[in-house]
Parts: C-alpha cells; structure tokens; sequence
C-alpha cells in the first residue's frame, strides 16, 4: 500500500513509539477519536482496550485496511471521510468529552487545531504529533524567533505540553524533520473572555505581521489607527510603544485588547 503524496501521508512504522503515545492515553475507558490512522499502528493497541474508538480516514484504500484490522473489535469503528467536514457531536453524540489524536500532515495542521479548538468543550485533550518546526511554534516563548499568531492562538485557548520527539525513521516513507508528540488540554487563557481573547489574537496578527517595525507603528498599520492613537492604547496597557510585536507575553496582548473596548 503506497503513501499518498498529495495527502501528506507519512505512515508510522515503530511500534516503541506507538506504545509511548498510547501510553499518554492512561485511561484504557477515554474514548478517542483518531484523525487519519494511516497502518493502524496506534489504532489496532488502542482498539484492543476495548474503548470507544473512532477511527477518520480520508484513504479509502486505508479506512478498508483498518476494518479488516478492527473487525474483532467492536466497540472501534472506521468512518471515512476528511475530519473537518465532520464534528465530535455526529462522531460520538453520547460522549460528553473525548481525547483526539493525530499524525498530522503538515498542510492541515492548523485547521486541525482551529477544529480541535472550535470544539473545546466536548475535548478533554489532544495528543498531536507533529513536525517539529510547528511544534516548536506551539510552545515558543515569547521573543523567540518562532513565537507568533499560531502560538496566541492556540495558547489563549490550551495548554501545550511537549511530551517526546521522534525521529524521521520512526516513519515510512522516512520525512525530511523531526516530530514532536503534544499534548493541547484545551482551557480558556485564566482570568479571560472569549471577546478579549477574540480581540488579543487580532492584535497578535498586527503586531506581529510586520516583524522589524516597531509596536506602535505595527499596530497603526495593522489596525489603521494612526500612530499617536496606537502610542496613546499601548500606554494605557502600560506596554512600552517602541518595542516589538514579537515580544508580547499573551498577558500582555489581554491587557491591550482590554484598554481597547469593544475594537480590536
């Protein structure tokens, strides 16, 4: 069965590192949903719990291979289909909340997480392996070359935790990068609201969008507001108006979006 280049597909082949992910999973009753399974190495350890599984997969070749796989087991399903035209409601309506679970291509990465954290209330967590590159992102501080909108993004919304890396020979075909396994526990940034969360991504976006100008005059351009009005809110934040977006603790983008109002 050969991978597919146009979906991404980079199949895992090390059965150590499928243990070490399965182990994450410590509750053998926490149901999962598990986006695109690939062989079914993780799928076939984690049907044999006995646990509610549902396995997405997009391959149609592949989502055949998996039912012959499970078919011993059948508290596992297979539903073939692409994950985001699907929600966690139609996929497991009687459970209040699930672990989701993923070897995600690159290319649909971060709407994998925008689907993820669109659902939060139904995700108890979410155990990702990614490429390194964005896993780095994901639990980049700030001033760091890859913190950016994609961290706010998701940390405004989740904890991030970075578990292992596993290496391209882990893999068949064998990619170019590293990966990173990553557990998101989605929770509100403490002591925020969705609009001030809604407001500080927005201005993440503009500071950050124009690295080498300064915070003011990146907020001004990114905002249109003129440059004293941009001076004038980073003050009021307390947020000195010559630094750079790319230095901004998420704290402080909160503190900003709240002198803001109801703008941006």
């Amino acid at each position: 069965m050969r991978p597919s280049r146009r979906l991404g597909q980079n199949f895992l082949t090390d059965p150590r590192v499928a243990e070490r992910i399965a182990a994450l999973i410590l509750d053998p009753a926490e149901p999962v949903i598990e986006i695109g399974p690939g062989l079914g190495a993780l799928t076939v350890p984690l049907a044999r719990t006995g646990r509610r599984l549902v396995a997405v997969e997009l391959d149609l070749r592949l989502a055949d291979h998996l039912e012959r796989l499970i078919s011993g087991h059948p508290a596992a399903r297979v539903v073939r289909g692409d994950i985001l035209m699907e929600r966690i409601d139609s996929l497991m309506p009687s459970e209040p909340q699930v672990t989701v679970l993923g070897n995600l291509p690159y290319a649909i990465t971060s709407p994998v997480l925008a689907w993820i954290l669109e659902q939060a209330a139904r995700v108890r967590r979410a155990v990702l392996m990614l490429q390194r590159e964005v896993a780095d992102r994901l639990s980049s501080p700030p001033g760091e070359k890859r913190y950016g909108p994609i961290t706010v993004f998701v940390r405004l919304e989740a904890e991030v935790r970075s578990e292992f890396r596993v290496s391209p020979g882990a893999f068949y075909p064998r990619p170019e990068v590293e990966s990173v396994v990553l557990s998101l526990t989605p929770r509100p940034y403490p002591g925020s609201t969705p609009a001030e969360r809604e407001r500080a991504l927005v201005l993440a976006r503009a500071a950050m969008g124009t690295r080498r100008k300064t915070l003011q005059n990146a907020l001004a351009h990114g905002l249109g507001m003129s440059p004293a009005e941009a001076a004038a809110r980073l003050n009021a934040a307390g947020i000195d108006p010559r630094r750079r977006g790319e230095t901004l603790a998420i704290a402080e983008l909160l503190a900003i979006a709240r002198v803001g109002g109801a703008k941006a």
